[in-house]
């Protein structure tokens, strides 16, 4: 996939995307683009190459709760809840993601854990008075 920043090569290639759109790019020149593997949906790929990279970091974590400040995949989790939210993002989307456990509502998550944890502190210790400086 070729950057659009990369030149005049780039621009070639966003404008035969944009061609082929329209209806505009003969039968013709898109055998010849599609016999080369060329990539007419580079916004999708994209999202599969993201999309991917969640799978194996919930292979590894056990979870999808990448944090947001955990480079280019945390922004990229953040963008999707944030366009599920918006109602932005397909139906097959939603249910990739649901597929693999993503969650959705991260600070309801974060405070389910907390709870659970202060939970199990009452049950050992007999009260809720965790000190501050405890984790």
């Amino acid at each position: 996939s070729v950057p659009q920043k990369q030149g005049s090569l780039g621009k070639w290639v966003h404008s035969q995307r944009r061609a082929r759109k329209k209806g505009k790019l003969s039968k013709e020149r898109v055998q010849q683009l599609d016999g080369i593997g060329f990539d007419w949906d580079r916004a999708r790929s994209a999202w599969d190459e993201r999309y991917e990279e969640l799978k194996e970091y919930q292979a590894k974590h056990g979870d999808c709760s990448v944090p947001q400040k955990q480079g280019s995949l945390g922004k990229w989790v953040h963008s999707q809840r944030r366009a599920r939210k918006k109602g932005k993002l397909s139906k097959e989307r939603v249910q990739q993601l649901d597929g693999i456990g993503f969650d959705w509502d991260r600070a309801r998550s974060a405070w389910d854990e907390r709870y659970e944890e202060l939970k199990e502190y009452q049950a050992k210790h007999g009260d809720c008075s965790v000190p501050q400086k405890q984790g």
